[in-house]
């Protein structure tokens, strides 16, 4: 009788249902958390769509397309080139705010990047010898993305000329709407494995 009385004892039961509510609060707390994680997720994916619809829309359309076109004449420093670097500033730092991830850049806009960062370093760095800070986002954001590229096998973060003008000659092309193209450099040819015509 005295367990039992033992069992119904208010000190008891306030440390029971205490602990219980311990566990409820914890449950909770990690409910929230998961709900949070999976609604930044959710934003993360929102602010890369709504980045690359912008980037096949007007004005960057043309923006590219006349950039693309003036680099083909040999014009050595467009104006569009400052428009699409900022565009590219502005994507890097949402990637430092913590709005996009690296890896989705690199999904959605490494083919981009790879060609325009190196047709335009020279530019940038002279133009960081007045302001350290001009691109430094972007420029943070390439050296990462050269990481991903390698790590996964890659040939883009360091195109050629050709591969340059190439990538030049196709957005001169496009048009508002047009998705964007994913652009591959191209492989060495291994030894041994004969080149096919």
């Amino acid at each position: 009788m005295s367990d039992v009385k033992n069992r119904f004892n208010p000190d008891w039961l306030t440390g029971v249902f205490t602990t219980i509510i311990a566990f409820i609060s914890v449950a909770a707390l990690i409910y929230a958390h998961l709900q949070l994680k999976e609604a930044h997720e959710e934003s993360q994916v929102q602010h890369l769509l709504s980045l690359q619809q912008q980037y096949e829309q007007e004005p960057m359309v043309t923006y590219r397309k006349l950039y693309a076109t003036k680099r083909l004449a040999g014009v050595e420093d467009p104006p569009e080139r400052y428009r699409m670097l900022d565009f590219f500033e502005t994507v890097a730092l949402l990637v430092k705010r913590g709005y996009l991830r690296d890896s989705e850049v690199w999904e959605t806009f490494g083919n981009e990047i790879f060609p325009l960062y190196a047709d335009t370093r020279d530019q940038i760095e002279q133009e960081r010898k007045a302001d350290p800070a001009e691109y430094s986002n972007l420029i943070s954001l390439v050296s990462r993305l050269e990481a991903i590229e390698s790590e996964q096998k890659g040939t883009l973060a360091k195109p050629s000329k050709e591969d340059i003008v190439d990538y030049w000659k196709d957005e001169a092309a496009i048009g508002v709407g047009t998705p964007t193209a994913h652009h591959k450099a191209k492989a060495q040819n291994p030894v041994g494995v004969p080149k096919h015509p």
